[in-house]
């Protein structure tokens, strides 16, 4: 539980302040300050929160197509960084702001899903050959 909570976190704000620090040359986002630093983290690790429930939730519900779970994902991705975007009053409240954190954000969900798929895989191969092992 908490070591995929902490995959999500490091490489989803890893990612995202990265690609703030390459697109603040092209007014696209804000300079990186402490405070956008912090809400970029809390964004962060709220995203991380609730992926890892959703999870849950996919798992008692047997939702098993890679094709959900990345749109499920992607709907908390936009929720959580809209809701405390508007909240800490780095992106304006409308429509418009979905646009405005595209750029920023289906970059930074891309490398997180692939990072967090590619560590899950990994896991199942350490685990499937300790089993072949044993037995």
């Amino acid at each position: 539980m908490v070591k995929k909570i902490i995959i999500i976190t490091c490489s989803s704000f890893t990612a995202i302040v990265l690609i703030f620090a390459l697109l603040s040359n092209f007014t696209m986002v804000p300079d990186l300050s402490k405070s956008i630093v912090l809400q970029l983290f809390t964004m962060a690790v709220s995203i991380a929160v609730l992926m890892f429930f959703s999870d849950k939730i996919e798992e008692k519900l047997d939702v098993s197509s890679i094709a959900v779970d990345a749109l499920i994902r992607v709907l908390i991705c936009y929720i959580v960084v809209f809701w405390e975007g508007c909240l800490f009053g780095m992106i304006p409240f409308g429509w418009k702001a979905i646009a405005y954190i595209s750029p920023a954000l289906i970059p930074t969900f891309v490398i997180t899903y692939a990072i967090a798929y590619f560590t899950i895989v990994d896991y199942a191969k350490v685990i499937n050959k300790n089993i072949k092992q044993r037995n």
